[in-house]
This record gives structure tokens, sequence and C-alpha cells, in this order.
């Protein structure tokens, strides 16, 4: 591709997302309502790990632990995840339509309360067992341990985030003039690639789980 092609190209895509500022895609609000979900499902989940783990005496451990296992499976929110973003892909090819935007929404708002109660059970988990096990362990190997903890809270916090930002996208559409509004003066090609990578790509990657 030549520089004159590449920069009728750019012009084009430049002219194609002109609608969407800052004020369409992001707005203070967005961060605190995802991270109050998070906070209300994930502090519950880990008080309740701790809980068995301190009293496991007292309580029918053996069936808690598990519950505790099973909450804890990515399989569920992987899917229901898949889920929402083929919703998405829909919403972005349809914009006009509330049912789909309607439906993304809801399937991702649930899915980022589903990894808020596996992010709360999974850290009280390794909380628990971290805090057993700091006494055998050299200190620098406690550092190591913790800095990798939180390293993995980050990425699984924003993993989930995202599909909470995606859900208050598709909340747009009852909006004057939201994301899904501007998404309608998109040309339908540029849509259609949208809809095929939010469409199919997680799909591929949900077939190819073994």
């Amino acid at each position: 591709m030549n520089v004159q092609a590449m920069n009728r190209l750019r012009q084009y895509l430049s002219t194609q997302f002109q609608p969407f500022d800052r004020a369409a895609l992001w707005s203070s609000q967005v961060a605190k309502e995802g991270a109050l979900i998070v906070f209300w499902w994930a502090v519950p989940s880990f008080l309740f790990v701790w809980l068995v783990s301190r009293f496991r005496d007292y309580l029918p451990a053996a069936y808690l632990e598990s519950a505790i296992s099973e909450g804890i499976g990515p399989h569920l929110w992987n899917v229901v995840g898949t889920l929402g973003l083929v919703l998405v892909g829909f919403a972005l090819l349809f914009p006009r339509s509330r049912l789909i935007a309607r439906s993304a929404y809801y399937v991702l708002i649930n899915t980022n309360a589903i990894g808020g109660l596996s992010f709360g059970l999974l850290f009280g988990q390794l909380f628990t067992r971290f805090a057993a096990s700091t006494k055998n362990l050299a200190l620098w190997k406690v550092w190591l341990m913790g800095a990798g903890g939180v390293c993995l809270a980050i990425q699984v916090l924003a993993l989930n985030f995202s599909l909470w930002y995606l859900g208050h996208l598709m909340a747009t559409r009852e909006a004057s003039d939201g994301f899904l509004h501007r998404v309608e003066r998109i040309d339908f090609p540029l849509r259609l690639f949208a809809f095929l990578f939010f469409g199919t790509f997680p799909v591929i990657l949900l077939f190819m789980e073994k």
C-alpha cells in the first residue's frame, strides 16, 4: 500500500471515528459503579473463605470448601462472558436494536458480578494459605509471593472491569446521544468488522479450551 492510499485510509478512519469524543466513551461514574459492584461481591466472599478456614472445626468444612472451589472455577465466567461479547458484536452491527443492547448489558454486568464473587473466593483462599505458610518461608519468598499476588489481582480486576465497561457502553442505547447512537454513523463495513471481532474471536478461544 503506497503513501497516498495510507493517507486516504487514515483520513477515512479519522472521519468515521470523529463522533467518539471523551464524553461518549468515559465518565467518572463508570469506574465508581464498576468498583462498587465488585466490592459488594468480593468482600463477603473473601470473608466467607476466611471464616471457613478459621472455624472449620465448627462447620461442614468439606462441603463449604468444595463450594468455594467450584466458585473459583473460571468456566462459568468464560462462557457467560463469551455470550456477552457476542451480544456486543451484534449491538455494534445493529446499534439501533434496544433488545440486543439490553441483553448485552445485563449479561455483561452479571458476568462482572460473577467475576467479583470468584475474585473474592480466590484471593480469600490465597490469603488464608499464604498467612498459614509465612512462618515457614524466607522473607524474600514472602515478598515475592505477595508481589505476584498483587500483580495477579490487578490483571484479574482489569479483565473483569473491561466487561463492566462494555456493559456501560451498551446501556447508552437508552440515552439520547450515547455511544451506540454514534455507532449508527459508522459505515456498515466497519461495523461488520467490529462484529466479526467481538462475535467470533471470543467463540474461537472458547472452543480452543479443552
